[in-house]
């Protein structure tokens, strides 16, 4: 009797349903790191911090994720990545669900800092699991898949800024159910076989592009400077928004809009990918990000909610696309090269915070709080022209195999 091939084998679940389980994980894991930015109003003055600590805060949680993102990706590549993307939800739950008990500044950095790295390691794993799994399409289920972060992430600033202020700042604890929930489906969703000796000597027979240092370092800096604006905003939105007056859940609604705009967007941009080639829907999201951040710092009420809508849907529409470009460019290290790409470029960008923070500290005495916020967070979309800049020297990049490969410059 013969051994029984692959082929033989029971049928792996149907990609749908591992790809709708990455995106409920990553929505789940992203929901957690969503809590912070609404908290801040109340974490300053709770800690005795300014807009520099407050950035500070922020960028320590974006740094522990994002820098550990790469290691993750490595290890990922290297040891497997299903155990890891399983894993992770549940430990990003059982910390950062804590916040609310933290007594000591100390003690929320170190909540911060385990919570952030559980999610490092979530990430790459997701990402690389996505193309794994979704056997075609790969720019409209890696969309689904940044769709999940952008809604969990919007989802966790309504849901914690709702739970404190309807039961009160120490009961964050109660929203640890959704990561254990999430870790339970991914172990029945993602199947075995993505690790089998079949996937791995298919992965490292895979073909490496030539010149591929060049499209990659460009890919890092749009990422980068997408991150720096991204971190911005969610940081510094919910305070411009209550020195306007306006409450906690509101500041926290606007993120969840912003976010929910850039799930929107990464369909979008997927599709449009697949048609027009990931260069030109980079460079073109980018470019409409700019005047929509400078018209929403500058108007109110229902204009600046459809102008920060509209920002967030064209900052994150080419965010999947991204993704599967870095992939495709090195698909035997799919994980390090999602690491790079999602983590450490957010890292980096994150930075951008502590700059932001400081510079509005710099200039709070002789503009006034409200003026000073204002004027910093004009010189945001500026990045976004720089990013474009840096996407238009993007070679074409071909996204999937049924698409045409997009025409190099």
């Amino acid at each position: 009797m013969q051994p029984s091939s692959p082929t033989d084998r029971a049928p792996s679940p149907p990609a749908w349903r591992g790809v709708a389980a990455l995106a409920f994980g990553h929505g789940a894991n992203d929901m957690y790191m969503g809590f912070p930015p609404p908290l801040l109003p109340l974490i300053v003055p709770r800690f005795g911090l300014d807009y520099t600590g407050a950035g500070l805060l922020v960028a320590i949680m974006m740094l522990s994720s994002q820098f550990s993102q790469p290691l993750f990706g490595f290890l990922g590549d290297r040891i497997g990545r299903r155990g890891l993307a399983i894993a992770a939800p549940a430990v990003t739950a059982l910390s950062l669900s804590l916040l609310g008990l933290a007594t000591t500044y100390g003690l929320l950095v170190a909540l911060l800092v385990v919570g952030s790295v559980s999610t490092a390691a979530f990430h790459p794993q997701g990402a690389a699991l996505v193309a794994a799994v979704a056997r075609r399409r790969p720019g409209m289920a890696m969309a689904t898949f940044t769709a999940g972060g952008n809604v969990g992430f919007g989802f966790g600033s309504v849901l914690v800024a709702v739970v404190v202020q309807h039961l009160g700042y120490t009961q964050t604890w109660l929203t640890a159910p959704v990561g254990v929930i999430a870790a339970l489906l991914l172990l029945a969703a993602i199947p075995r076989s993505v690790e089998s000796p079949e996937t791995r000597a298919a992965e490292r027979s895979s073909a490496v592009p030539r010149r591929w240092l060049f499209p990659l370092v460009m890919l890092y800096f749009v990422v980068m400077l997408r991150a720096a604006i991204a971190t911005m905003v969610m940081t510094f939105v919910p305070m411009l928004l209550t020195l306007r007056g306006d409450t906690l859940v509101g500041g926290a609604v606007a993120l969840f809009m912003f976010a929910a705009a850039g799930a929107l967007g990464g369909f979008v941009g997927g599709r449009s990918a697949e048609a027009w080639g990931g260069r030109r829907v980079t460079v073109a999201g980018l470019l409409l990000t700019a005047p929509a951040l400078y018209l929403f710092l500058h108007t109110g009420g229902t204009v600046a909610a459809a102008l920060l809508f509209l920002a967030g849907g064209c900052l994150f529409s080419a965010l999947p696309v991204n993704i599967v470009m870095g992939q495709q460019l090195l698909p035997r290290h799919a994980s390090t090269v999602s690491g790079i790409i999602m983590g450490f470029a957010w890292g980096v960008g994150g930075l951008g915070a502590i700059a932001l923070g400081a510079l509005v500290d710099y200039w709070k005495a002789p503009m006034g709080e409200l003026v000073a916020l204002t004027h910093a967070m004009d010189l945001i979309p500026l990045l976004a022209v720089l990013a474009a800049g840096f996407a238009a020297a993007l070679p074409g990049i071909r996204l999937a195999p049924e698409s045409t490969e997009e025409g190099r410059a």
